[in-house]
Formats: C-alpha cells, sequence, structure tokens
C-alpha cells in the first residue's frame, strides 16, 4: 500500500514520468554526493501555439507522445522528469558537459524527426524542442545554481532561436581568459559576475537583450572592419554597458506604464553607476567609455554628456544602435514590439539624428545576415 501511494506522489498523472516534486529530492540527492552530474532543462517550442490550433486535450497528447521520445533517448543512467507544463528535465549522474551535450542533441534531433500528429501547421512545420545544459560541480557549485545555470542556457536559446541545445556558458569567465588580471581585479570581476545575476533576476529582459546587443555589436564591428583588438572591447563592453541597472530600483525597471519626470532621471544614472562599478577595473579601462555613452545620440540630445557626431566615441555608437534595434524588437513592459522591417524602418528614419548615418546601412546589412543564417537553420 506505502509503494502505491508512494509511486502516485513522484509521478506525474499525465505523462507517467517523474514529477517535478521528485525531481527537487533527487537533485538534492545527487548533489550532496559531490559527483559530476549534468542537468538537461527541456522547453517544448511554441506549445501555446499548438494549443490554440488544435485545444488542449491534443496538447495534452502532444506532451505524453514527447515524454515517450525523450524517455527513449537517453542513457541507461539518465532519469526523465515533466518539471512543469511544456518544460521536462533530464538528470544524468556521472556524465560530463560534453557528453551531455551529445544525449540533448540526440533528443533535439530525434524531437525533430518524429512524426507527431498537427506539426505541419507549426511554425518549422515540425515539433521542436530546445535544451539548456549545465554540469555540477564543474561549472555550478549547488544544485540550486545547477538549475539556474541551464535555466539562463535555455532562457538563452529561446530568445534568440529555437530547436537549438545550449551549454551554458559565462562570458564573464571568457573575459577572465582574455585579460591578465591582478588579484584584486579578479574579485571585482567575481562581483561584476553577481551584479549580472542580481540584474538577470530582477529584470529578465537584461539577460538576453546584453547577449543579443553582444552579438549584433560584434557583427557590426566587423562589418566595418575594425580590427580584433577593438572588436574584443566592443564585445565585453556590450556585456557591461547595462551593469549599472543593479542600481535601479525593480519596480522602475519592470515598470509597465510611461515612467514619471523623477523615475526616468534614476533610469538615466545607470550609464554613470555603470561606469563606476567597472572603472577600478584597468585591464578594463577601453570599455568605460561605451558604458557611459551608449545612450548618447548623434544629433547630440542624447545622454549623460551631450555628445555630438564623431565626438561620440565609435564603439559607443555602434552600440546606441543595436541597443535601440534590441529593444524596439523584444517584448518590453512599456512599449509594443516592432516587427523586424518596422525597426529597419525606424532606424533609416532617424539615421543622423539619433544614428551614426555610416552605421545605418552596414548595421541593416548585419540584421539580415543573421535573420537569413536563423532561417536557414530552422529549416535544417
Amino acid at each position: 500500500m506505502y509503494n502505491h501511494f508512494r509511486s502516485l506522489s513522484i509521478k506525474d498523472e499525465l505523462t507517467g514520468l517523474y514529477n517535478h516534486r521528485y525531481f527537487q529530492e533527487k537533485l538534492q540527492e545527487l548533489t550532496a554526493k559531490g559527483e559530476t552530474l549534468s542537468l538537461l532543462l527541456l522547453d517544448l517550442d511554441h506549445f501555446k501555439i499548438y494549443n490554440d490550433m488544435y485545444g488542449h486535450p491534443q496538447g495534452d497528447k502532444l506532451l505524453q507522445e514527447l515524454a515517450k521520445v525523450i524517455s527513449g533517448n537517453i542513457p541507461e543512467q539518465g532519469t526523465v522528469y515533466r518539471y512543469g507544463g511544456e518544460e521536462f528535465a533530464v538528470l544524468l549522474p556521472g556524465t560530463d558537459s560534453e557528453t551531455a551535450l551529445t544525449v540533448a542533441e540526440s533528443i533535439r534531433k530525434a524531437v525533430s524527426e518524429h512524426e507527431f500528429e498537427g506539426m505541419k501547421h507549426m511554425p518549422a512545420k515540425r515539433i521542436t524542442v530546445s535544451i539548456g545544459v549545465s554540469t555540477f560541480p564543474h561549472m555550478a557549485t549547488s544544485k540550486e545554481n545547477l538549475l539556474m545555470l541551464a535555466d539562463e542556457a535555455l532562457y538563452k536559446i529561446k530568445y534568440t532561436s529555437r530547436n537549438k541545445v545550449q551549454l551554458y556558458t559565462s562570458v564573464v569567465d571568457e573575459l577572465k581568459s582574455h585579460f591578465d588580471f591582478g588579484s584584486r581585479e579578479m574579485e571585482l570581476i567575481q562581483m561584476i559576475k553577481t551584479f549580472l545575476t542580481i540584474i538577470n533576476s530582477k529584470d529578465r529582459y537584461t539577460y538576453g537583450h546584453t547577449e543579443r546587443d553582444m552579438e549584433y555589436a560584434e557583427a557590426l564591428a566587423r562589418k566595418i572592419g575594425l580590427p580584433e583588438d577593438e572588436i574584443k572591447i566592443i564585445r565585453y563592453g556590450a556585456l557591461l554597458h547595462d551593469i549599472g541597472k543593479v542600481e535601479v530600483p525593480t519596480e522602475i525597471l519592470n515598470k509597465k506604464t510611461k515612467l514619471t519626470e523623477q523615475e526616468w532621471e534614476t533610469m538615466k544614472m545607470h550609464v554613470i553607476w555603470g561606469e563606476e562599478i567597472v572603472k577600478p577595473i584597468k585591464e578594463l579601462a577601453p570599455c568605460l567609455p561605451i558604458i557611459r555613452h551608449h545612450h548618447e545620440r548623434y544629433d547630440g540630445k542624447g545622454y549623460p554628456d551631450g555628445l555630438q557626431g564623431t565626438a561620440i566615441p565609435l564603439a559607443a555608437r555602434i552600440l546606441t544602435i543595436v541597443d535601440s534595434f534590441d529593444a524596439m524588437t523584444t517584448n518590453r513592459p512599456y512599449q509594443k514590439t516592432k516587427t523586424i522591417p518596422q525597426a529597419i524602418e525606424e532606424i533609416r528614419r532617424c539615421s543622423g539624428t539619433q544614428f551614426d548615418p555610416h552605421l545605418v546601412e552596414p548595421f541593416i546589412e548585419v540584421i539580415k545576415e543573421i535573420r537569413n543564417a536563423k532561417i536557414q537553420q530552422d529549416v535544417s
């Protein structure tokens, strides 16, 4: 009798997989051992569209079938859990990140190639999943951290593309490998990493926004022929440009209505605060103009210093245009999202006023190239 009720308490009624409660128990148990453990977090792409099109009963059948496909593509030591809604988790004891990526890719491919009912009417003409991967203790230091890193990896895919596998990567750790920091500066870098985590928890948009800004800015810098050392500075400047938002109250960051004049003045201070946070790290001094001036305008009507034209550092002018494009094309509490053609039209309209006119057409070429590459990726 006990085993019967125990089974009921740890199994998901719909899919027959272990449930979220049992997942948390096993995660605690496995991380407590201190041994290598990889976690896959899977999210069913466009599930809302499927539910809206076919109804919830058919959506339930899709989840049941998906659970079987996932279960059929994991190694013997792995266990699948229904994490919640259209999300699933896989725990892989004794599995390093490289092997976990192989397992995740096997699941992604199997789902993508499986014949699900109704898939022909989905955006990619098939059912797909996105998968975030992290590993303990190589990347994560606790069960909570392991979950957070896999979730961040998954979130990055959902914002930039779908039907992909993403291993958690820390750009801050990458930054450490590119510069020769002293012990005091390493402490400050760790503080910046903590600040970025805090900002991510306060304003989830910032994490995905920063990643996209880095991609756009690096691509634009290459498009206009900048040397590698300048591209590197632009990449890390994009990473750090919103670090000052750690000082902005959450209620201002996430306000759904127009900011008051006082709130707007507080928001504008993030560029000053960001500069002050990074300034003590001498190796990152070339990033400071990007942090301070990425809200300047070509016509001199920006902030904080009202710089005009080429008085604005080129790296900051690059970030101004990519930052604005991403803000226009991403859901924000205070504005309606523009389509990519609408955003391109707006960028052209603001050429010479908000944006450097010499960067507008190269950036539009970059956006079209990135967009076409992602379309090809979705088709393949």
